[in-house]
């Protein structure tokens, strides 16, 4: 089984595994000499002085300074020093990077002094944790001093079981000791990365999609010989242990994240909200599972195993995600505004700056900011909107405690806030400030607003008017609440000039909100307070938070605990806070959910009210915030219910509900359908063509049942529309490229469906197939490979039947232009990631990427295998061999473009000799009833009657000469054969169906003979009775008897008698008034055929030579294209 796995640690793998095996073979050839070595050392130089400046040197070990002490041990004797040597190596805080080095040292160190080793282990086992007493002080360097050893070991360092004794020792203790808060996961994670293929035969997994890959058979990965197998199963096992632990711990706290969810969400759907313990805890699991996942997931990538995915289900946060991004969608593509017009979205949105109009002296003071800003909640997502009782019964938990020293504000107390002259000392400061409140009551629009901002700081921007202004925005006057939005926009527009201002009023209106929600509604300081009063605070509140100045967060949170207790004066504050607010809050992105959300409990507890007033008021603030009439979608849906018949209902089950099982009674009720009702018919036309709406493996059996109504005459055009509008969705798909891709995928495969059943010819899906090819394509489109996938769709339905038929010949041209196709858009593909990719080597654009995951989408390189697959010739002596890359596709294409330069002169010259040819023959073709001496023998009457039978006669003839021969030179026989069709005689005509019955006697006289220019011998006409027998003397044509009298002819008519029974009535005609009537129309008639011939000609012709050019300037333009891309 192929691997994947990254290429950075492939190549690393391969360099170290090379070096330890050829480190530890050296080392086994070092032990067997290391009497020669004792020899050599006593040669070399032990020098106090140099031997104390080595051991220096390794007490700042670094992998830079490797190379020199390595050159150093080489000419010191250090035999005393090896312990101190060990000592100091396992001390020094090395770096994972410096391991490789490090190791190089140890093994010029081990190689000279035998005993190393030991003394190396004996250090190690000083440092490293392996009994349960002992604690881990350095992650970080324990998990050096892991890999180091697992280094050591595997180089050759120690012997056979001195290393891996201490290795195994440590790994057992993190493993063992580490079952609960796994704290260890990250280190056992590290160690299996960097040497887990050599010790455990562990191949890691790559962690995340940036890091280049490669795939790789097991057997190809260097294997190092230092560990046994059982050695490496065993370590192995102590991994696989540890992971099974985790996942364990992890799926138990999915399952009970899984239960505190169900738990909240049952409580939320009967109660209206769950309680506060059952959310602290829910959100506690999520927060461990989230965790353990990653920690999970994590380790199960280091050790080379596939993490199981964890049973979750869908949260409510969700749910509300997709909300708010729908009605964000909504909103960027105008179908719902934010605000209701244009004046509305500049009233609350555009607000002038008084720092660009008024000096900066002015207001100073008043721009520094001395108190913080009001406390208020931040985030939408925590507003805990669900939690609301539908009871309506107030939850304790969530009541703040009275202050009883609060004393409530009354009307009276509102209107003595206005100050009076003995508050202000100069009579001039008076009369400003009077000025101004006298402006306020007049603020009418968003200019009058802006010049009383301006005035206030431009005038009275004072400690005490400031105090008296927060005062009056705090309690406005309860009988004006329509000036109620511009105090607002005042605010607004102050804010920026004066901070603590807007504080001021922000914190003492949620105060005053707060304490009207305290306030039982029997108490005697609520119903001493006016509802007005409290209506304005909350629009108040509403207002500013449109304007920005309270957060949407604390204003849902503020409708929330109004909806919580709604009953008494709560249901005039919702109405208005709705009416003021509501659809700001229902279509901003941000606070859609919870607004919807809270709309539901509403309207749940509107159901409820028995009070006929306030359920109105909840009624006309509910449809406010959600008004029916600004919604497409409701209007989209009542126009549909209004128009959705119960016979629209049933064709839709009948169409979209077929498959293999009900086929042939979903085909029984089309048939009985009212086909002549142009309604019904457009509807199920409609939808037997809108193939997206059926599970693509239904199509075959819709087009099945489109066959059977196309057997019955008279409904033989429902195959017509239904392929027209299928043709139609395809070429919609290929002129709004990204957009209609499933439809036309679904389109394509319908219409080789209906070509299965024979609907269609061969010619209209080669037609459709060169089109998707060949349609022009946006620019930068390397991406788009849905034709690719429509043409195998199609290819693999239609194959059978044009492989064996006479459409081969095409087919095989095309698939020549379809590879080019492909090879052009992979080309194009491999050329666009190999720029993205970051070690990507440039190379030549002919050859084929053989990593095809990275390059080139799977699924299409194996439909296009497939297909190729499929339509390799069966004989083995003669093998299809399709084109490998794009330069052999290209030759391809060029042969059938070269075999047709030469075709093409001569089917245009064939062309222009047939019409020649055929404009000759057809100028002498005659035609006559009888002969030209006869033609006075029959009445005007019969005449009309034959003339129609021998047109629709003619109409059979010729459709019936019409040949499905499918070839190459199918134009050219067509119009030979019309050619020749005038020339031939016609077949006997069918009997006509007449409503009575003839008499026998009869019957011989409407038979009638035509005969052509060519035709040498006369027929005989069939005899005639008397009455119609007139004669044959060249006197007759002058009409006139021997007597004077103008001569007249007898003629039997057949009509309806009694009980419609037929019934012989004999008349008398005047001979020349009859035979002038038929000369004058068959010379009309003759007339009429002439030019219907001359412009079907002359149609083919302009036909033809337009297919001609077409075809070359397509022969033109491929030549042009392959020679770009040469």
């Amino acid at each position: 089984m192929p691997y994947t796995v990254e290429k950075s640690w492939l190549e690393e793998l391969q360099k170290r595994v090379e070096f330890q095996e050829t480190s530890r073979l050296k080392m086994v050839e070092v032990r067997e000499n290391f009497l020669d070595n004792e020899k050599e050392l006593r040669s070399l130089d032990s020098a106090l002085k140099k031997t104390t400046s080595f051991m220096k040197k390794i007490k700042l070990l670094s992998a830079a300074t490797v190379p020199q002490l390595i050159e150093e041990l080489s000419k010191l004797n250090l035999s005393k020093f090896v312990e101190e040597i060990a000592s100091g190596i396992i001390e020094t805080k090395l770096k994972i990077s410096d391991i490789p080095k490090v190791t190089e040292l140890c093994l010029a160190v081990s190689a000279m002094y035998s005993n190393f080793s030991e003394q190396m282990a004996g250090e190690f086992k000083k440092i490293l944790p392996v009994k349960k007493t002992d604690k881990i002080t350095n992650v970080a360097k324990l998990r050096v001093d892991i890999i180091f050893l697992a280094e050591l070991c595997l180089c050759g360092v120690f012997n056979e079981k001195e290393g891996l004794q201490v290795l195994g020792a440590v790994l057992t203790y993190l493993i063992q000791t580490d079952k609960i808060d796994f704290v260890n996961y990250g280190l056992l994670a590290t160690v299996s990365r960097c040497v887990g293929w050599q010790i455990a035969n562990i191949i890691p997994i790559p962690l995340g999609d940036d890091n280049e890959t490669v795939k790789i058979e097991e057997t190809d990965l260097p294997t190092s010989s230092a560990l046994s197998g059982d050695q490496k199963k065993s370590i192995r096992e102590l991994f696989k242990v540890y992971y099974d632990v985790l996942y364990a711990k992890t799926e138990k706290i999915c399952s009970a994240r899984n239960k505190a969810m169900k738990k909240v969400k049952r409580q939320e759907r009967s109660r209206g909200d769950a309680a506060d313990e059952e959310k602290a805890k829910f959100n506690e699991l999520q927060a461990e599972l989230d965790t353990l996942r990653k920690m999970t997931n994590e380790l199960s990538c280091a050790i080379g195993i596939t993490m199981k995915p964890l049973k979750e289900e869908a949260s409510d946060d969700e749910e509300d995600e997709a909300a708010n991004l729908e009605m964000g969608r909504q909103l960027a593509e105008g179908a719902i505004k934010l605000w209701s017009d244009e004046e509305t979205k500049a009233f609350y949105a555009d607000l002038i700056d008084l720092r660009l109009m008024v000096p900066k002296d002015l207001y100073k003071e008043s721009e520094q900011r001395t108190l913080s800003k009001a406390k208020m909640a931040e985030r939408i997502e925590d507003i805990d909107v669900e939690n609301i009782n539908e009871s309506g019964a107030v939850d304790a938990k969530r009541t703040m405690s009275r202050a009883n020293s609060e004393k409530e504000s009354t009307p009276e107390e509102s209107e003595a806030a206005v100050p009076t002259k003995e508050d202000i000392s100069e009579d001039r400061g008076v009369n400003k400030w009077q000025k101004f409140v006298l402006d306020l009551d007049h603020l009418v629009s968003k200019y009058s607003t802006d010049k009383a901002a301006e005035y206030f700081v431009s005038n009275l921007n004072n400690k005490g008017c400031r105090k008296r202004l927060v005062k009056l925005m705090v309690e406005p006057p309860p009988t004006r609440i329509d000036v109620v939005p511009f105090y607002a926009r005042l605010i607004a527009t102050l804010e920026n000039v004066m901070p603590d201002l807007t504080t001021e009023i922000v914190t003492q209106l949620l105060d005053k909100f707060r304490g009207f929600l305290q306030q039982k509604p029997s108490s005697s300081s609520a119903i001493a307070i006016k509802v007005e009063a409290k209506m304005v605070c909350v629009m108040m509140i509403a207002e500013l938070m449109k304007f920005g100045v309270i957060s949407r967060p604390e204003g849902l949170s503020c409708l929330r605990q109004l909806v919580y207790d709604l009953r008494g004066h709560s249901v005039e504050m919702t109405a208005t806070f709705m009416e003021s607010g509501g659809l700001y809050l229902y279509r901003h992105t941000e606070s859609h959910a919870k607004m919807k959300r809270l709309l539901e409990v509403v309207k749940a507890k509107r159901e409820r009210m028995k009070d006929q007033r306030q359920a109105m008021l909840i009624d006309n603030a509910y449809f406010t915030c959600l008004p029916p009439e600004d919604s497409k979608e409701e209007r989209l849906r009542l126009k549909f219910d209004e128009e959705d018949t119960p016979m629209k209902k049933f064709i839709r089950h009948v169409v979209l509900d077929i498959n293999d099982t009900n086929v042939d009674n979903h085909l029984k009720c089309l048939r009985r359908l009212d086909w002549s009702d142009p309604e019904i018919s457009d509807y199920t036309i409609r939808y037997l063509s809108s193939t997206w709406l059926l599970p693509i493996e239904n199509l075959q059996h819709l087009a099945s049942a489109i066959a059977g109504l196309c057997n019955l005459q008279h409904l033989q055009w429902i195959g017509m529309a239904v392929i027209d509008s299928t043709i139609q969705t395809i070429r919609i798909s290929l002129e709004n490229p990204g957009n209609f891709n499933q439809w036309a995928h679904s389109a394509a495969v319908y219409l080789a469906e209906l070509y299965s059943f024979e609907l269609c010819d061969e010619d209209l899906i080669i037609q459709i197939l060169y089109q998707l090819i060949s349609y022009p394509e946006p620019e930068n489109s390397w991406k788009d490979l849905h034709r690719i996938r429509m043409i195998c769709a199609v290819l693999e339905i239609v194959r059978e039947f044009i492989q064996k038929g006479p459409g081969r010949l095409k087919l095989r041209y095309f698939m020549a232009y379809f590879h080019r196709y492909y090879f052009t858009k992979k080309e194009a593909w491999d050329l666009e990631t190999q720029d993205k990719q970051p070690n990507s080597d440039g190379g030549d654009n002919n050859e084929t990427v053989p990593d095809m995951e990275t390059s080139f989408p799977y699924e299409v390189e194996i439909a296009y295998s497939e297909m190729c697959r499929k339509f390799r010739g069966k004989k083995k002596n003669i093998p299809n061999r399709w084109p490998k890359n794009l330069k052999e596709a290209q030759d391809a294409v060029a042969k059938v473009e070269k075999k047709f330069k030469g075709d093409l002169k001569e089917v245009a010259g064939e062309h222009s000799d047939i019409d020649d040819g055929g404009m000759k023959d057809l100028n002498v073709i005659e035609e006559d009833d009888e002969d030209e001496d006869d033609d006075n023998k029959y009445s005007e009457g019969e005449q009309e009657f034959e003339d129609s039978d021998e047109e629709r006669q003619r109409g059979l003839s010729m459709s019936n000469a019409v040949t499905k021969e499918e070839d190459d030179d199918f134009q050219r026989e067509l119009d030979r054969m019309m050619g020749e069709g005038f020339r031939q005689s016609a077949a006997p005509a069918a009997a006509v169906q007449y409503d009575v019955t003839l008499p026998a006697a009869a019957k011989n006289r409407f038979s009638r003979n035509i005969k052509f220019a060519e035709d040498t011998k006369a027929r005989s006409s069939p005899s005639r009775s008397s009455e119609m027998d007139f004669d044959d003397e060249p006197s007759s044509s002058t009409g006139v008897a021997a007597s004077g009298r103008q001569k007249q002819g007898r003629v039997t008519l057949m009509v309806r008698g009694k009980a419609n029974k037929p019934a012989l009535k004999t008349v008398n005609i005047d001979d020349g008034e009859l035979q002038r009537r038929w000369k004058e129309e068959k010379a009309r008639e003759e007339e009429e055929r002439a030019d219907m011939k001359r412009l079907t000609l002359g149609q083919h012709r302009r036909i033809e030579m337009e297919e001609e050019k077409a075809l070359l300037a397509q022969l033109h333009g491929s030549r042009k294209n392959n020679a770009k891309k040469k």
